[in-house]
């Protein structure tokens, strides 16, 4: 590996490390059920709720077009993913990004009972979910999809610049969904977002050791 390369392996386990203690410190916040996280969580979704301009209507609940719209965004980006990999005949990889799925798996169901919040009460007053919210697997899982497509891709071109500029857009579109689908808390999204990144740059650390210059993507 080039000494362009091995910085830029380590920079991705110095974001991982980064990712990491931000992960346990909202955990830890979050876990205490400080005002500071009830704040968060009530204005976020407050904002997020008059971006769409009504309390009700087809956009919110289980079920609904944003729950459907969040699920279906996080399906294209993970079939985006591996599309790019398998095409390229780099099988290892794929099963690399699959491991780290399964490990951001794992780390989601080890956090959800330590940290034991339960699921957010529907705008409409039903009951809400007997299961646990923190953090968001789906916010987990599309955060890792774009940190490893960005890393998968060759830097500078065309297609890499739009999912640089889209990607983040797209991410934050899955966790939005998530609050307004009243699946997750705001707070919960964040520890999502951060589970992902930590579990994202472990995995492009990876790839950038075992893949070549050309597929990486980080020299001509």
């Amino acid at each position: 590996m080039t000494g362009a390369r091995a910085g830029t392996a380590s920079r991705h386990l110095v974001g991982s490390a980064v990712s990491a203690v931000a992960l346990v410190m909202l955990t830890a916040q979050v876990a205490s059920e400080s005002d500071a996280i009830s704040a968060f969580d009530a204005g976020t979704w407050a904002l997020a709720d008059r971006a769409l301009g009504t309390s009700g209507g087809p956009w919110l609940g289980i079920g609904g077009w944003a729950d459907l719209a969040g699920s279906t965004l996080l399906g294209v980006g993970l079939l985006a993913v591996l599309g790019v990999l398998l095409g390229r005949r780099r099988f290892g990889a794929a099963l690399w990004v699959l491991a780290g799925l399964t490990v951001q798996f794992a780390a989601e169901m080890l956090l959800e009972p330590l940290v034991g919040r339960l699921a957010p009460v529907p705008a409409d007053g039903t009951p809400p979910d007997a299961e646990f919210s923190f953090p968001s697997g789906h916010m987990a899982s599309a955060t890792l999809v774009l940190v490893v497509l960005l890393v998968v891709m060759r830097t500078g071109t065309p297609l890499w610049w739009l999912c640089l500029g889209m990607g983040p857009l797209l991410v934050a579109a899955v966790g939005i969904s998530r609050v307004l689908a009243d699946a997750h808390h705001a707070a919960d999204v964040a520890g999502g977002c951060l589970l992902g990144l930590v579990v994202g740059f472990a995995v492009a650390w990876r790839l950038d050791v075992c893949l070549p210059p050309n597929i990486s993507g980080k020299e001509a």
